[in-house]
């Protein structure tokens, strides 16, 4: 039988010595996210919903991507994830109480690989990142699915705009701690000159966090950006906070063609869709290769509901850029003779001195999505491999 789920996270956990995979999945018994158990990555079995959602949710739905983490000195696991806020948090978040996609990342704590998971504090992070530079052209638009404005019609429209935020991910490197998240596509049209139009996109962005939260036994504090983000898109003068990030994957600042198989899709869908390019997903590790440290992220393009769902690779010199994509990609992507497609949104495991990456795909392009894993070899930055691909098995 299929383990299924999308978006997993796979942690080794030294207590139990197996491994736990945290997937986004239906909500069950008040309770977010699927949590399965393994000892050899293959063969799983499920043990729980891990995100308690009876006590300090401010979340209304989208409950996407988790990812937790193990601090072995106080014995606690966090569980990082995104939601959508209810209507009544956006004016407060978004500065807008009709922002449609507003989504945070939150911050759950336990003292169980299994869970239950609580949220640490009855709100998302604190952290607000504002884009000053954005050209709002929704406030100009009459049908926002299919823009038809020119570029110099677009400098007519006020600058800045908060950002929606999901598919968290963390990396610890040196005693400091990077936080990893993508700019939803709503609120980020960008102009295209080769296309002479707009498309609405999604970024990948990164801020570094304070490590006071990690090193709390209690468990009680929530996480924080460094204080140098705080309003550093902003002025003292201005009624909400406005944080500071760091740009790191875009299309505009190093497009590739295979991640554009949606900049078509209000057209082809009769209106039903936008035309939208996706970068989500991003995990981000650091690497030993020929001598030096390397920082490899991989990432998702395109919509994950399509069978071009793919994965992308970039490199960087350091924790947060610059990054460069592999003019190779995509590294994974549809296999009719597997069968496989959608493949996309996952996560790195090393087991026994390999190196591995879980994700999720579909056998043929309209089933649930299912988990799968394979070798991910890195020799240097011009030299990836990856395969062959294992589908995961439920036991029960």
């Amino acid at each position: 039988m299929n383990v299924l789920g999308a978006d997993p996270f796979v942690l080794f956990d030294p207590k139990s010595q197996s491994y736990y995979c945290y997937c986004t999945g239906p909500i069950s018994g008040g309770k977010a996210f699927l949590v399965y158990r393994s000892a050899d990555l293959v063969a799983w079995e499920f043990v729980s919903n891990a995100l308690d959602l009876t006590a300090k949710n401010w979340g209304k739905d989208w409950f996407w991507a988790p990812e937790c983490f193990f601090n072995a000195k106080t014995g606690l696991y966090f569980l990082f994830y995104s939601a959508r806020v209810r209507e009544d948090w956006l004016p407060a978040y978004f500065c807008d109480p009709h922002y449609v996609e507003g989504c945070k990342i939150g911050v759950a704590v336990a003292s169980s690989p299994e869970g239950p998971f609580v949220n640490i504090a009855s709100r998302p992070l604190d952290y607000r990142p504002f884009d000053p530079t954005y050209r709002d052209i929704n406030v100009l638009l009459s049908d926002e699915d299919d823009p038809k404005i020119s570029f110099e019609e677009g400098l007519k429209a006020p600058q800045g705009v908060f950002l929606s935020s999901i598919d968290v991910d963390l990396l610890f490197f040196e005693k400091h701690i990077y936080l990893y998240y993508s700019r939803c596509c709503y609120r980020n049209y960008v102009y295209d000159e080769k296309l002479g139009r707009y498309i609405e996109e999604s970024n990948i962005l990164g801020v570094e966090l304070d490590p006071k939260w990690w090193d709390d036994p209690s468990g009680k504090t929530m996480p924080s950006v460094l204080p140098r983000y705080l309003n550093a898109n902003g002025s003292s003068k201005d009624p909400l906070r406005k944080d500071g990030f760091v740009r790191l994957v875009s299309y505009g600042s190093d497009p590739q063609e295979w991640e554009n198989a949606h900049v078509n899709d209000h057209a082809l869908s009769g209106g039903m869709k936008k035309n939208r390019r996706w970068a989500e997903g991003p995990t981000v590790v650091a690497l030993p290769l020929q001598g030096k440290t390397v920082f490899a992220m991989t990432y998702s393009c395109n919509n994950y509901e399509n069978a071009r769902y793919g994965v992308g690779i970039a490199f960087a010199p350091t924790p947060l850029g610059p990054f460069a994509k592999a003019p190779f990609n995509p590294i994974l992507h549809q296999d009719p003779a597997v069968p496989i497609y959608s493949t996309g949104h996952g996560s790195w495991i090393a087991k026994e001195g390999q190196t591995y990456y879980f994700f999720h795909g579909r056998e043929d392009p309209s089933s649930d999505r299912i988990l799968y894993f394979g070798p991910l070899r890195i020799v240097s930055e011009t030299q990836v491999s990856f395969g062959p691909i294992t589908q995961c098995r439920l036991l029960h």
